[in-house]
């Protein structure tokens, strides 16, 4: 996702570049709003990626806290998890 949104950045830079000498007030307008555009999906794009991140921090830290809070579930579950998972790649080996 956030490739191809690079990407679309990029690609609109270069239509704005490559449409710099094309005179005519539609032309200019029209450029006007995509540069104000532009403008505003980098800003919206920057809150979207701190948001994200701030997410990210907390969700670690709700985690961490968790697991030294619950040492012995979280063992018991890792555990769990790992024999089931266990069961199913043995059961796809004997097929």
């Amino acid at each position: 996702m956030n490739d191809s949104f690079h990407e679309l950045l990029a690609g609109t830079e270069d239509l704005l570049r490559s449409t710099a000498s094309y005179t005519g007030s539609e032309i200019e307008a029209a450029r006007s709003r995509l540069k104000r555009q532009l403008a505003e999906a980098r800003e919206s794009a920057g809150d979207w990626e701190g948001a994200a991140r701030e997410r990210a921090r907390r969700a670690t830290a709700y985690a961490d806290e968790y697991v030294h809070e619950h040492a012995w579930k979280s063992v018991g579950v890792a555990a769990l998890v790992g024999a089931v998972l266990g069961c199913v790649l043995m059961a796809g080996n004997r097929r």
